[in-house]
């Protein structure tokens, strides 16, 4: 089944589109509150992922995937990138997909490595790339034998995307002649990397692939949490609207938000309840959405 197929399924069958970021901020993760055994930052992050997890299962509140950026674990040390794997089968484990955001993209062999680090290394279900450096930077991680997802960064929503995305391409942009390019390269399994807080490009980016007859799932990071400190301004709801006024059939969209659920516990002040205030966030929002 194409990534594309699966990501629908998941989201029907957990009845939302939110991606949990599990991008790890040791200074907001309170883990000694409930735990004793917390000698080392890898055991915070351990505990504090593994916590929230629990929490997921035990109230069946579970988001459609999961995101960890693989940089807040490598930057701790190499066994925080075993921290990163072990969650990833976790969460795996629970029934939930996970996207490791890495953005790699780079020569050919280069790629393949890449993609054979996050697809057999890291046993992640879909990963973000780079497409900057063509499609000859792509293809590894669209052919590779796991047949898992593969998200291009399109439209960031980062200050400086204005510096490339936004020159003047052949009448239109740059970030639209590489949306061109991913209806080229598309195999069912690529997606795109679209930013929450301009909604009306959103609808005209949507506007752009139905018109090609190639609507692709978006993962939309910066959506924020009404409330809950964090998120980069992107309401999701507004979101989900301009996705539906450009076209948008297809339910396989995921909206991220990072800080806005992991610490969603600075909202009541209550540290030892950082899982449980995690989770009520997540069902918020998706109550919210619905």
């Amino acid at each position: 089944m194409l990534f594309s197929d699966r990501l629908e399924a998941r989201i029907a069958e957990c009845g939302n589109p939110i991606c949990l970021g599990m991008d790890p901020k040791l200074s907001l993760m309170p883990v000694e509150r409930r735990h004793s055994q917390v000698h080392t930052p890898e055991d915070k992050i351990r505990f504090f992922y593994m916590d929230i997890l629990e929490e997921c299962e035990k109230r069946n509140v579970k988001p459609a995937v999961v995101k960890p950026n693989s940089a807040y674990y490598e930057c701790v040390s190499i066994e925080g990138m075993r921290v990163l794997h072990d969650l990833i089968a976790a969460y795996k484990s629970a029934g939930i997909p996970v996207i490791l955001d890495a953005k790699r993209g780079d020569i050919g062999k280069s790629s393949a490595a890449y993609a054979d680090a996050a697809f057999r290394i890291y046993a992640a279900d879909a990963v973000t790339v780079s497409p900057w450096m063509g499609k000859d930077s792509v293809g590894p991680f669209l052919e590779h034998p796991a047949n898992g997802g593969v998200y291009a960064l399109l439209r960031t929503s980062n200050k400086g995307a204005a510096d490339f995305q936004d020159m003047p391409v052949k009448d239109s942009t740059a970030f639209f002649q590489v949306a061109q390019k991913l209806v080229e390269w598309d195999n069912g399994n690529l997606g795109a990397v679209v930013g929450a807080t301009h909604p009306e490009e959103l609808e005209k980016i949507t506007s752009f692939f139905v018109a090609a007859q190639h609507e692709i799932p978006f993962l939309i990071p910066g959506v924020s949490i009404p409330g809950v400190p964090g998120g980069q301004g992107g309401d999701a709801k507004t979101v989900l609207q301009a996705i539906a006024n450009g076209g948008g059939k297809r339910h396989f969209h995921v909206l991220n938000s990072s800080s806005g659920l992991n610490f969603a516990w600075q909202r009541s002040g209550k540290e030892a309840e950082y899982a449980a205030a995690c989770v009520d966030a997540m069902e918020s929002l998706a109550e919210a959405l619905h």
